[in-house]
């Protein structure tokens, strides 16, 4: 665990640092066969990175209400809590109302978007490590890790090895990044990769939270919060998909 690097930099925030310059060089060049500007792309990115920045505290804060005392303790963002599906949710309807302002079809961007997004995660998940946040529950697998005095993880369990899933999420996100690009290979429709992104993601995330650690109160009938929107996004993913399959456009959206 190493929540700070060199005794400056937050590696939680320079890993995300990075995949926001990743994602956006790797959008940059997808975007350029649907004759989109970088300069475009670069505003959504913009875009996505203040909602989503806004969005991982406000889901966190809206379901952690009474953990915040008094309450602007909710505007410090370094003090930790955030959740990721805030942060998707909020720049995907910030997205879709900047191309709608442009005349650009939203799922064209999102197509163009999604595997930058989970490279983005399979790096950020590291930088969940690398701070110790997000960790799992105690285990006796030998993939167990145990975290040192101090961590979040031996706060709450002690000094016992738990599940990595903060790793679990960044293989499995790097792994999505790879099957997205390889399917749109050999298939595409418009919305098709975007439909992909929303059931491979929400799978792996809802697989992933059966080992993850959380507090009651982030439980709903024995599943965590995040498990009940990945079902939902599944099932939407599931409709994109039908939908796409019965449209004329394929390949690049034309």
């Amino acid at each position: 665990m190493h929540p700070e690097l060199l005794g400056l930099i937050k590696s939680y925030g320079l890993m995300l640092a990075i995949s926001f310059a990743l994602g956006l060089f790797l959008s940059i060049r997808r975007a350029r066969p649907y004759g989109i500007a970088s300069e475009t792309v670069m505003d959504l990115v913009f875009g996505v990175l203040v909602s989503s920045i806004v969005g991982v505290r406000l889901f966190f804060v809206l379901t952690h209400l009474y953990d915040f005392d008094p309450w602007y303790r909710a505007l410090f963002i370094w003090d930790g809590g955030l959740t990721l599906y805030g942060g998707i949710l909020l720049a995907t309807a910030t997205v879709w109302y900047m191309t709608r302002r442009r005349g650009i079809p939203f799922l064209v961007i999102a197509d163009v978007f999604s595997p930058g997004v989970m490279l983005g995660i399979g790096i950020t998940r590291i930088g969940c490590f690398m701070a110790g946040c997000c960790f799992g529950k105690p285990t006796t697998c030998g993939c167990g890790v145990q975290f040192p005095v101090g961590a979040p993880a031996t706060e709450t369990f002690g000094l016992v090895p738990v599940y990595p899933t903060q790793l679990f999420s960044s293989g499995g996100g790097f792994l999505i990044f790879g099957l997205l690009l390889l399917i749109e290979r050999w298939y595409h429709r418009r919305g098709s990769t975007f439909a992909l992104f929303l059931v491979f993601y929400g799978l792996q995330r809802f697989t992933v939270d059966f080992f993850r650690y959380y507090t009651p109160d982030q439980m709903i009938m024995g599943w965590s919060n995040n498990q009940w929107i990945s079902v939902g996004m599944v099932l939407a993913g599931l409709l994109m998909l039908v939908w796409a399959a019965r449209q004329k456009v394929s390949s690049h959206g034309r």
